[in-house]
């Protein structure tokens, strides 16, 4: 369904099966539309588009998130519970860096050419 994860950040769980797993989460490009859109039938959901981050647990996507609206699909035929809590928190630790990156709010005054 999706080839290695080419970038994005990667982390390793080990669960109680004492297997390891790695989870990438990674922005979602064109060659990932019809990923989005298996994701979103096998949830019964309406199609999440790009932007959106996709969730790949041991090279399978399993969960995406839009990034327009927020909504969240995943494969429900596989635990994911701890993969989209994961991906929750990722999104919103970028919207927070995003947030304080912005432009300072108060107006600077315009330079003006020398004469």
């Amino acid at each position: 369904m999706c080839g290695p994860t080419p970038q994005g950040d990667h982390v390793r769980m080990t669960n109680t099966n004492s297997t390891n797993s790695i989870i990438a989460f990674r922005p979602a490009t064109a060659d990932d539309d019809r990923v989005l859109r298996d994701l979103s039938e096998l949830d019964s959901a309406k199609p999440v588009e790009r932007p959106a981050v996709l969730a790949v647990v041991d090279g399978q996507p399993v969960a995406a998130v839009s990034l327009s609206d927020g909504r969240i699909v995943a494969d429900p035929f596989t635990r994911t519970e701890d993969v989209v809590r994961l991906l929750r928190s990722r999104i919103a630790w970028q919207a927070a860096a995003r947030k304080s990156r912005r432009r300072p709010v108060f107006p600077l005054p315009r330079l003006r050419p020398a004469a």
